[in-house]
């Protein structure tokens, strides 16, 4: 798979190789885990403290991606300046180690998940973003989706799990559960779709369109694990995303196309307040087969919000659950320890209070803001961007994944982050491929061979 696709496109720089390598760990599991598979260390990761390969590993990728950003002369105070409500809801979580019952374990999960900010900055100072990020999710996928078949069928101590309510297998992959599976699937499904989508009209020098069989193999191994994780948050979010996706090119031909956006999300979000208030979550629970109380979902975050003290500034980042009151939880509903209360609303209610709330709620506006404006400003990544927006709000309601490793949390990262250095990206180091010699020279963007003809369809508007 690789070698075919190296045939007719290549990785832009070396230095996506630092992306690709988080993708896959943000996807599937941490690295501790796998070196503990072949032997090498133990898989020693507890809540509170974390895995010390992990730490080590992770902090390497992020020192890399430092040196590489200040190769390429980064400007953290235009980043900042251009992502005021991202840079203020880290700042608000940097501050709740004042109260945070774990100063240090708070701190140290606040710079992991700010490392993906830094890794995700690589991908958008490349000087073509939008092939950049197609590259190394197609590529990533190469590997993923067939070791998911593989450890299902051959290797069940990997890639199947316990379920810790029912105690019956559920398939899992190369993810730890069943529901991170079909995250997987759901969002590499998707940039599938648009990468041959965004290479339909390409043409190699001698008249050959780009290899298409490959990518249409593997998003057929895709679509299979969607289907046999059986997770139907993540089956819905896909066909939404997919139809998303097709609608997106006449959204962008809209006049106002940003207020047809944004109206639709608020509505999004009145609906899923009168559904809470009602009985009417209960009726699409049994219908996506997960009975009454979303698969017990319900019970926990009860439970969970009775639970809570500190109304307005919650227990710090992510430390409600190593707190006497979150353990208490799990007790009182008579189950496994929970680490999550699955639902992204509802957990940052619990570290971050009311005012994390209102933080998170300027960020979710703003970036549907700039998604939107990047679709209409013709911006590549655009297109992706009023796409994985909407379903990172829609996923928030059955599972937690702001502000986690995650598939889709990373990939809505990339794709709202907001730089636009044109001399930055004039300036980027980037490695590219001679030219071949051709009798009919095009224009060849990064992340395509130098002799692979740009239609009109790939330019800007």
């Amino acid at each position: 798979m690789f070698g075919r696709d190296r045939r007719w496109r290549e990785l832009p720089s070396t230095a996506l190789w630092i992306p690709g390598i988080w993708l896959a760990m943000c996807s599937s599991r941490q690295s501790s885990f796998w070196l503990s598979q072949l032997g090498i260390g133990g898989d020693t990761s507890n809540s509170l403290e974390g895995s010390p390969i992990n730490v080590v590993v992770n902090t390497g990728l992020f020192f890399m991606a430092f040196l590489v950003l200040k190769r390429r002369k980064f400007s953290w105070v235009q980043w900042a300046v251009s992502n005021k409500a991202l840079f203020s809801i880290y700042a608000f979580f940097l501050a709740s180690m004042l109260w945070s019952p774990f100063p240090f374990p708070t701190l140290k999960r606040l710079i992991q998940d700010f490392g993906s900010v830094l890794i995700g900055l690589i991908v958008l100072t490349e000087k073509d973003p939008a092939a950049s990020l197609r590259v190394i999710f197609v590529r990533v996928s190469y590997i993923l989706f067939p070791l998911s078949v593989v450890f299902m069928r051959y290797f069940p101590n990997i890639g199947r799990v316990v379920s810790e309510v029912s105690g019956s297998h559920m398939v899992s992959g190369v993810a730890d559960h069943k529901n991170s599976l079909g995250q997987l699937a759901m969002v590499f499904c998707l940039v599938l779709i648009f990468d041959l989508l965004q290479t339909r009209a390409l043409k190699t020098a001698d008249g050959k369109p780009p290899e298409r069989w490959v990518r249409l193999l593997n998003l057929g191994i895709g679509l299979y694990l969607l289907q046999v994780s059986e997770s139907a948050t993540s089956l819905l979010c896909f066909i939404i995303g997919l139809v998303m996706l097709f609608l997106s090119t006449r959204l962008a031909r809209m006049k106002n196309a940003t207020a047809v956006f944004m109206g639709c999300v608020v509505a999004i979000v009145a609906l899923i307040a009168v559904q809470q208030a009602s009985d009417l979550s209960g009726n699409v629970s049994e219908a996506l087969g997960r009975g009454e109380g979303m698969s017990g979902r319900t019970e926990i975050w009860r439970a969970t919000l009775a639970k809570n003290t500190n109304y307005w500034f919650g227990a710090g980042f992510r430390g409600f659950w190593e707190t006497p009151e979150g353990m208490s939880v799990s007790k009182e509903l008579h189950t496994n320890r929970l680490l999550t209360v699955h639902n992204g609303y509802i957990e940052v209610y619990l570290y971050g209070g009311v005012m994390g709330l209102c933080f998170l709620a300027a960020w979710l506006w703003s970036t549907g803001y700039k998604a939107t404006a990047k679709l209409v400003a013709g911006d590549p990544l655009g297109r992706l961007a009023v796409v994985f927006w909407p379903l990172l709000l829609l996923y928030n309601i059955t599972e937690s994944q702001f502000f986690q490793m995650g598939s889709i949390w990373l990939t809505t990262f990339l794709l709202t982050i907001d730089y636009r250095s044109q001399e930055l990206r004039e300036g980027a180091t980037n490695r590219v491929l001679p030219a071949r010699p051709s009798s009919n020279p095009v224009n060849a963007s990064p992340g395509l061979r130098p002799w692979m003809a740009r239609q009109p369809i790939e330019r800007r508007r």
